[in-house]
């Protein structure tokens, strides 16, 4: 081609012309190069490329790249490519024998990268090597890169919205199934609310009833008041049931520890579970790891008593033949206790659903075996407050074995004046003054009985009607060895009257009653200073114990 029809082809072409040699030195800079660039002939042609149009960062980089592009070594520039992303851009190499294609920056005299599509080509004007030329012609697509890039941002928004809508619509496909599947769950809850209240009522009432029928001979009547005494705890079981479970949904539990030991604890537990076990005719082992001297723990042992009473007495419900197994052991830094039976079993799939509310692993359980589905829930939330966690090893009809874990904090026990232990130097008496505080005159006759027939030793009763009257009986008659304090009554509580009464007589035992047998009722008469608990109704086994403990009754 003419050399003077390609310098006019240059210097009125609109695009960027260049042409660069081997030594990367441009030697061709067109008019429309000088508009886009703001940089004149003159002060370009005879300088290196790189060292005017690329920022001062990626001129060493560049500079390799730009002779493996004279060279039109496409491997290399791919590879190039490949390896700097963040410095190439972005390349498009095209097959050709000496043509190919890029998009690169290009600095502008202002400071402005702008990108720049380039055509390349190189010509040979001689043999001579020094004449050989990379020609590149080049289009100012800034603008198109930028209405890309948005495009691109937006895409990416559009994107990041409809994962964000995917995702809402799982969670509130998931809602929906967990609300249909919670209400089937409280639907079937209520029914079966329903039936397991209305049986027990229905044996109260009736057998009540039967019990008016003067004709009855003293072997029947026992049998219908022990009837009537069965149904009365089973309602109990219940009410306490649904109590507990609402107190944990509100949160509104305490943990509050004391220092005790287990083997005692899991001794009385068993001889309590162990006449239920020989009814049955299945056999009750105990297995305590550590000698009485040294089993001392931290811990809170209402809880514990509320965790393993729950887990007994469903391997007692679910074992009808073999043995069920008491015990507990430590593991480094967890005191384990089990409960292991020869029961039917739970299937594997049922493993997480049986601690969930109202849910007892299928349908049938319910129905044959009765119960709330409340009880495990009721354990596993308990034990979570204690810093600990309920595991499950079972398989239908081969048994289960129910693993409570807690934090273990043995107590090194010594023996002193500590609470529960300064009465131990009381001399044994022959009769025993005991105060009951109770405003409710029904409980308070109940009680009468019970020291009167049911527990044995000589005791003096005393009856106040409130917190007030029990703080002056105490004040006044100075022989009393023991309270019984209702805590909710008029005038003044039972928490007040005890703070007063152990101000003034720090060695008498004072021992709380009261309907409200929530935990944090147990702790706050604890903190106002009552040395025990007992919960409505009271149990003659367990009021005989306490009266053995602050007493020394045999």
């Amino acid at each position: 081609m003419d050399n003077e029809v390609l310098k006019a082809i240059i210097n009125t072409n609109h695009s960027i012309i260049i042409g660069l040699d081997h030594m990367n030195i441009c030697r061709i800079f067109s008019r429309g190069a000088e508009h886009i660039t703001g940089y004149s002939q003159d002060e370009v042609i005879g300088k290196k490329w790189n060292e005017i149009f690329l920022a001062q960062e990626d001129q060493a980089k560049l500079d390799v790249f730009w002779r493996a592009a004279w060279e039109v070594d496409y491997d290399r520039i791919s590879e190039m490519i490949d390896e700097n992303p963040d410095a190439t851009e972005s390349w498009e190499v095209v097959s050709g024998k000496e043509v190919y294609n890029m998009i690169g920056p290009l600095q502008v005299r202002s400071g402005e990268i702008k990108s720049i599509f380039w055509q390349n080509t190189k010509i040979d004007e001689s043999e001579n090597i020094n004449k050989h030329l990379l020609i590149s012609i080049g289009v100012d697509i800034t603008e198109q890169r930028k209405a890309e890039k948005i495009i691109l941002h937006q895409n990416l928004e559009y994107e990041a919205l409809n994962e964000e809508l995917r995702q809402t619509n799982e969670q509130l496909y998931a809602a929906k199934e967990e609300a249909e599947e919670a209400n089937r769950l409280k639907t079937e809850f209520l029914n079966n609310l329903s039936h397991e209240v209305r049986t027990p009522m229905n044996g109260i009432i009736g057998f009540a009833e039967l019990l008016n029928d003067p004709d009855l001979n003293i072997d029947t009547r026992r049998e219908f008041t022990g009837v009537i005494r069965n149904n009365s705890r089973q309602l109990l079981k219940i009410i306490d049931d649904i109590l507990e479970i609402s107190f944990l949904k509100t949160q509104m539990n305490q943990i509050h520890e004391v220092k005790f030991n287990p083997n005692a604890f899991l001794d009385r537990m068993y001889s309590v579970f162990r006449s239920s076990a020989e009814k049955k005719d299945v056999s009750l082992y105990l297995k305590k790891a550590l000698p009485d001297d040294q089993a001392y723990i931290f811990s809170d042992r209402n809880k514990l008593d509320k965790i393993l009473n729950n887990l007994l007495g469903n391997a007692l419900k679910f074992t009808d033949s073999g043995y069920i197994e008491l015990g507990y052991f430590p593991e480094g830094e967890k005191l384990v206790f089990y409960v292991k039976d020869t029961g039917i079993g739970i299937d594997p799939k049922y493993h997480k659903a049986i601690f969930l509310r109202f849910s007892q692993g299928h349908n049938d359980i319910s129905y044959t075996y009765g119960g709330l589905g409340l009880g495990l829930s009721i354990a596993q939330e308990n034990a979570q407050l204690l810093g600990g966690i309920i595991t499950l090893e079972s398989e239908l009809d081969k048994g289960s074995v129910f693993y409570l874990r807690i934090p273990y904090k043995p107590y090194d026990f010594h023996p002193d004046k500590s609470v529960g232990q300064i009465f131990e130097d009381k001399a044994v008496k022959e009769q025993y003054t005991v105060l009951i505080a109770e405003d409710e005159e029904i409980n308070y006759l109940y009680l009468e009985v019970l020291f009167a027939d049911k527990i044995g030793g000589n005791y003096k009763l005393l009856h106040a009607w409130n917190g007030k009257e029990a703080v002056d009986l105490c004040c006044n008659q100075p022989d009393i060895d023991l309270v019984l304090m209702d805590i909710k009554m008029p005038v003044m509580n039972g928490c007040q009257a005890t703070e007063i009464i152990k101000s003034k007589f720090p060695e008498l035992p004072v021992i709380a009653q009261t309907a409200y047998s929530t935990e944090s009722d147990v702790a706050m008469a604890l903190q106002y200073g009552c040395n025990d608990f007992i919960s409505k109704p009271i149990s003659k086994i367990k009021l005989a114990d306490l009266l053995h403990q602050y007493l020394h009754k045999n």
